[in-house]
């Protein structure tokens, strides 16, 4: 991801304005309903993306205050063309409008419309106001409509005002969107007595960039026109974090309001501030107390029958663990607080980390919550701390020399594991007047080996036993699996199929319950059989139980990091005993291959002896990360595993 400013290329920037009116604001853009054209209605190909179903023929976003500097308004103007059956959702638009506890958004003018070719001509077909429907919600409303007559070839064009009271975070601006476009320009006003930080997100570069400082008797105005040409969709790919992480935008932060008196408010506060602010919180550090004495009196049960401290630590985890039911919300903050959790055994993520942060206090550890992003939320911004980019806390215990990260909310978490949404980067820790980074990259990984020995009858059928060990994320994930079902047998059954075997006989599960230890399956197989007396080839595929059946990777090129979250390790052993009067078709070539920089490895071997054969296969992809210039060795290593993995044994009848 890139980060940059404007043309001094730093990210302090102080911004100068007035309040404008709306006359003033409106001398940029284009006119609605007078720049569709025959060209734009006939043309159905683009250069810039043979394949879209819809295409930005321009766009346009102007923000300014309005005359008392009390909300911003901002002026959305776009023109899309249609190309494909697939681009008729480009005509239903969803318009979001925040609400407070006092203020809200307001949609104060809205105009859209088709145009298509009729005899000639441009006809167009403007929105039925009647077709604007209003979603209301606690903290937003949905403002929804469709233009009619969307249909291949035509041209859509929708305009409308938005007016927000909301100024901590001005307008943010997205120049890339699902579908490319040809040009979008986003101008911003911003008053003399706000401080913004501005940074540009992604990987595009900005084709305008032009900074104009408008003198007033009053107040100077600076006027921001961004803009970029020719732009390529954005399309979400696999082992990818938050679209917002990469999606080519400018963001803007209020950092200071300045008064006409001289005072100043600052609003960008130093981490030291923000900690003590959350400390101050009723719904974070005040529900931390109340949680310390609500479970000050119930430690001696909680931590019945350990002495050492990891182990205290691993009972009141487990006990916060077990009591809890988490409700699906996220969030820092406490929902009810911490006894009305406690009494209705069901919480948030709040609620319930920062109750096990409460007795973990109590029972005297060193213990601090810790906020975070989650992957689907995006990063958080390094440069200045922006409160409302975290969205979850968890605890770290110091035990000893040893810390650890903790997230009660997941039954099937081990102590010392977070879940995989809260691999996001870097976290906050907050202490007193403090709050350090803490690098939230997992110490343990995905691991999983199978052991899968087989013989093959001189009647055709194939049977034998397999054993699966799994640790790390592949054992949580592995026991959430198993836990879907009913009942075992259930399971047994679902893998029965997907594997497309005759039957599994003496399945058996060891360190179901207990989360620290290694989750191991060990199954009988039996194999649909084959008719010896006519059938000249077996074939077979060793690898069934393999974790890559298709190579998530087939874009040419990738501009954006491989985030698998955690490291990876799979390895296949697998003893196939044949008797007399078969051989093999063809025996495999053996293989090894590296990613540079020591990023992982993929190894096959192959060996045929005494009609026995052995196969070793291991995939070890050592990082959780990878940058783009990776992407290429990466997506290769895999097609050259896959092709090792979709190769089938076959055995000819002699």
């Amino acid at each position: 991801m890139r980060v940059t400013t404007f043309s001094m290329r730093i990210i302090h920037l102080l911004i100068v304005t007035f309040t404008h009116t709306v006359a003033i604001a409106q001398e940029h853009g284009f006119p609605f309903g007078k720049t569709v054209t025959l060209n734009d209605l006939l043309k159905n190909r683009y250069e810039i993306d043979s394949t879209a179903n819809a295409i930005v023929l321009n766009e346009f976003g102007d923000a300014y205050f309005n005359n008392d500097g009390s909300r911003l308004l901002v002026e959305i103007h776009k023109k899309i063309k249609i190309l494909k059956p697939s681009g008729f959702e480009n005509g239903n638009f969803k318009i979001l409008l925040r609400k407070g506890t006092s203020v809200r958004e307001e949609l104060e003018d809205l105009e859209g419309a088709t145009y298509l070719i009729s005899n000639g001509a441009i006809r167009s077909f403007h929105l039925d106001k009647k077709s604007i429907f209003r979603e209301p919600n606690t903290n937003f409303e949905w403002i929804k409509f469709t233009l009619p007559n969307v249909q291949i070839g035509s041209v859509i064009e929708v305009k409308y005002l938005i007016s927000t009271p909301f100024l901590l975070n001005y307008w943010p601006w997205e120049f890339q969107s699902d579908i490319p476009k040809l040009y979008s320009e986003f101008c911003a006003h911003i008053s003399a007595n706000y401080v913004y930080n501005i940074s540009i997100r992604g990987v595009l570069k900005l084709d305008k960039n032009d900074h104009e400082l408008r003198s007033s008797p009053v107040l100077d105005v600076d006027v921001l026109k961004l803009g970029m040409k020719n732009i390529p969709a954005f399309r979400e790919e696999q082992f990818m974090t938050a679209k917002s992480n990469f999606l080519s935008a400018v963001h803007f932060e209020l950092a200071e309001i300045r008064h006409f008196n001289g005072t100043k408010d600052k609003i960008s506060k130093e981490w030291k501030d923000v900690a003590q602010e959350l400390f101050d919180h009723e719904d974070f550090g005040t529900q931390i107390k109340r949680a310390r004495n609500l479970f000050e009196d119930k430690l001696s049960f909680m931590t019945a029958g350990a002495t050492a401290p990891l182990e205290k630590a691993k009972k009141i985890y487990a006990w916060i663990q077990s009591r809890y039911e988490w409700n699906e919300y996220w969030g820092k903050y406490t929902d009810k607080g911490v006894r009305y959790a406690y009494e209705n055994k069901k919480g948030n993520v709040g609620d319930i980390n920062l109750s096990l942060l409460g007795a973990l206090q109590a029972a005297e550890f060193s213990a601090n919550p810790v906020i975070l992003s989650t992957r689907e939320n995006g990063m958080t911004t390094s440069l200045y701390p922006v409160l409302s980019e975290f969205n979850y806390v968890i605890v770290q215990v110091q035990i000893g020399e040893e810390s650890f990260l903790l997230d009660a909310t997941d039954p099937f978490m081990p102590f010392g594991m977070l879940p995989e949404h809260c691999l996001n980067g870097n976290g906050r820790l907050l202490a007193k007047k403090e709050a350090t980074e803490v690098n939230l990259m997992p110490k343990t990984k995905s691991r999983a080996v199978s052991n899968l020995s087989l013989k093959l009858s001189r009647a055709g059928e194939l049977t034998g036993t397999l054993q699966i060990k799994y640790n790390g994320y592949d054992a949580v994930n592995k026991r959430k699996q198993i836990n879907s079902f009913a009942q075992v047998d259930s399971y047994t059954k679902a893998i029965s199929d997907r594997w497309k075997v005759r039957e599994i006989r003496n399945h058996k599960i060891e360190g179901l319950t207990d989360l620290e230890s290694t989750l191991v399956e060990e199954m009988e197989i039996d194999f649909n059989s084959h008719d010896a007396s006519s059938t000249e080839r077996i074939y077979f595929n060793p690898f069934m139980i393999g974790q890559w059946n298709s190579n998530p990777f087939k874009a040419t090129e990738r501009k954006y990091p491989v985030d698998f979250g955690v490291a990876q390790e799979e390895i296949i052993l697998f003893n196939l005993e044949y008797p007399p009067g078969y051989k093999l078709d063809e025996i495999p070539k053996n293989l090894a291959l590296a990613l540079p920089n020591k990023g992982g490895t993929f190894k096959f071997n192959f060996n045929d002896l005494a009609n026995k054969i052995n196969i070793f296969y291991s995939l070890n992809i050592t990082k959780p990360v990878y940058d783009a210039s990776e992407y290429l060795s990466l997506k290769d290593l895999f097609e050259r595993m896959l092709q090792v993995k979709q190769t089938d044994l076959v055995f000819i009848k002699l």
